[in-house]
């Protein structure tokens, strides 16, 4: 199939470009590659863990749950091994690794997608033992199983401890300190909240809306005065008919 690491980029493309079928069919085959090697080094494992990452990923896409439960099981045990690989050789470069979190994430959605709302929820007090704050799995689990077993309130709780939203180049977002990589749109998180019954939970959206609210005001305030500025630096005559 070629260099690993090149493979991987290619997929990366294809899923983004919605491309899914061919990603699947290719995932497929170097994670089989990989694991055939019985003696991986470091760069082997990480291009391993990368595959079954893309592969859990692309079966959640295509409704493919069952398998996908059996992928991530196998992505936490080489995630796992290629930890302790690291450790060995340089424990310094464990934080450069894919936080475990976003794999518990994948644990989250492949149960949610089969119904299993006992392991959705285990997957996602898992990932927040290994990342706290993490908002985007509060999100998803709102999103996929519902307001149950007070997850209305504990987004509610991630929401308010995340602070104020924070203007981006792609829109507001609200980007918790403790887990930036979990950052939310305003829009899919007040999605999320309102569709809670939680009084906690509407309490945050209508919070979230004053403050986008303001955000957008100041900045209608600020596109106005430019533009005036602009405008103000147009000539008022027509200098060539002095001509």
């Amino acid at each position: 199939m070629g260099d690993a690491g090149q493979v991987l980029v290619q997929l990366e493309r294809y899923l983004a470009d919605g491309r899914e079928e061919i990603t699947e069919v290719m995932a497929r085959d170097l994670v089989k590659q990989l694991q055939a090697k019985r003696k991986r080094d470091v760069t082997e494992q990480v291009h391993l863990v990368k595959a079954l990452r893309l592969l859990t990923d692309v079966l959640i896409l295509r409704g493919k749950a069952k398998e996908g439960a059996s992928e991530v099981r196998r992505l936490h045990r080489e995630r796992r091994a290629l930890e302790r690989t690291v450790r060995r050789a340089d424990p310094s470069l464990l934080e450069r690794l894919t936080p475990a979190s976003e794999d518990h994430l994948r644990s989250l959605r492949v149960a949610a997608a089969m119904g299993r709302t006992g392991a959705s929820k285990k997957a996602l007090n898992r990932l927040l033992r290994t990342r706290r704050g993490h908002l985007l799995a509060h999100v998803e689990a709102v999103e996929r199983l519902g307001d149950v077993g007070g997850l209305g309130r504990r987004l509610a709780e991630a929401a308010n401890a995340a602070g104020a939203l924070v203007e981006t180049e792609h829109g507001l977002q609200l980007v918790p300190a403790s887990a930036p990589e979990s950052a939310v749109m305003l829009q899919r998180l007040e999605a999320a909240l309102s569709s809670c019954n939680d009084a906690r939970a509407l309490e945050a959206h209508a919070r979230l809306s004053a403050e986008g609210e303001v955000h957008r005001t100041k900045a209608s305030a600020a596109e106005a005065k430019l533009q005036a500025a602009i405008a103000s630096l147009e000539p008022t005559h027509d200098y060539y008919e002095y001509g």
